[in-house]
């Protein structure tokens, strides 16, 4: 298997770009099957653990604090509830654990550090975790990669 290339030329890019959907999905499946047991799929959960409020404005998204979706705030979670959330998942089969929240930028506080035991606290359940929070600063990045997140 070739190693990650970052020496792309524009005529190969190109042909990526405009090659027959079928052709992508044929090329994925080849890589992905030489690299993981095809007949398997990762049970994953997604818990949204600050829903709504979200100060930026983008159109297609129910989270902008902006738009009246019928989509209801929820401050942050707390670890206990989201723990809870984690384990139900795994006994259920998942492996792992996603976490997502309505931020623009994450905040440097006691929430952000909340979010870090999460992080831990799933990864002590023997899970994958992941998060989905918005835009971070490199040190906020450097803090859940030592917290344990897997993407």
């Amino acid at each position: 298997m070739p190693t990650t290339r970052h020496d792309w030329t524009l005529p190969e890019i190109e042909s990526i770009y405009t090659a027959p959907l079928t052709e992508l999905v044929f090329r994925a499946a080849t890589v992905h099957r030489a690299h993981h047991d095809p007949d398997q799929v990762q049970g994953c959960m997604l818990l949204s653990i600050k829903t709504g409020g979200c100060p930026e404005d983008c159109a297609y998204c129910p989270q902008a604090a902006r738009y009246d979706t019928g989509v209801g705030h929820q401050a942050l979670m707390s670890l206990d509830e989201t723990l809870t959330a984690a384990r139900s998942a795994r006994d259920q089969g998942a492996t792992r654990f996603c976490m997502g929240a309505a931020w623009r930028d994450v905040p440097h506080d006691a929430r952000f550090d909340r979010v870090l035991e999460m992080v831990r606290g799933v990864r002590a359940l023997g899970m994958e975790a992941c998060c989905t929070l918005g835009m971070l600063t490199q040190e906020q990045a450097d803090a859940l990669s030592a917290a344990g997140l897997s993407a």
